[in-house]
C-alpha cells in the first residue's frame, strides 16, 4: 500500500477492497461483471458506498462517484464534506494510470469536498482466484483538474482472467 496514505485513508483503501469483492460476488451471482466503484470517507469520518450504474439509456447512468456523494448526503446532510474518495476500476491487466472522475464527477467532488480532499485511484483486477488491487495513486481535488478523462478504445477486447 502506499505509504503516503494516512491512517483514515488506509483505512477507508483496506474498507473498499473488501466491499469490491463482497459486491463482485453479489453482481456474480446475478450474471453482471465487475464495475466501477467508489467510497467516501466524510469529514465525519463515516463511509459510503457507490456503484456505477450503467442501464440501456446512457442518459439515466450514474457514476459511482456520484453513487457514493448521494448517499453521503443522503445519510448525513448537504453540509456533509468529502475527505477522501476512492475510485475503483477494473482492469485487465496495469494501467499507466487509474480512471480519474468524469467531468461531472470532478465538479461534484470539488463542490463536496475541499482543495485539500485526497483522490485515491484504485485499479483492481478479476484472476480465477479472485480479486487483486495492484495499483494505488492519489491526488487532491486541486491536483485533478489537469488530468483529463480518457476513454480507451480496445481496452477490454479479448480480455478473459488470468
Amino acid at each position: 500500500m502506499d505509504k503516503n496514505l494516512t491512517q483514515e485513508e488506509k483505512r477507508l483503501v483496506e474498507y473498499a477492497k473488501e466491499a469490491i469483492v463482497k459486491y463482485n460476488k453479489i453482481r456474480h451471482e446475478k450474471g453482471n461483471i465487475d464495475t466501477l466503484y467508489s467510497f467516501i470517507i466524510s469529514d465525519h469520518g463515516k463511509i459510503h458506498d457507490g456503484g456505477c450504474f450503467e442501464p440501456n439509456i446512457a442518459h439515466a447512468t450514474v457514476c459511482g462517484e456520484r453513487h457514493a456523494i448521494a448517499n453521503m448526503i443522503l445519510q448525513e446532510s448537504n453540509k456533509a464534506k468529502i475527505k477522501s474518495i476512492v475510485v475503483a476500476d477494473p482492469v485487465p491487466e496495469v494501467q499507466k494510470h487509474g480512471t480519474p472522475p468524469c467531468g461531472t464527477c470532478r465538479h461534484l467532488i470539488w463542490t463536496y469536498g475541499t482543495p485539500e480532499t485526497t483522490v485515491i485511484l484504485m485499479q483492481y483486477i478479476q484472476g480465477k482466484d479472485g480479486w487483486t488491487f495492484p495499483k494505488i495513486e492519489k491526488y487532491t481535488a486541486k491536483d485533478f483538474y489537469p488530468l483529463p478523462y480518457e476513454p480507451k478504445e480496445g481496452l477490454w477486447d479479448n480480455w478473459q482472467p488470468k
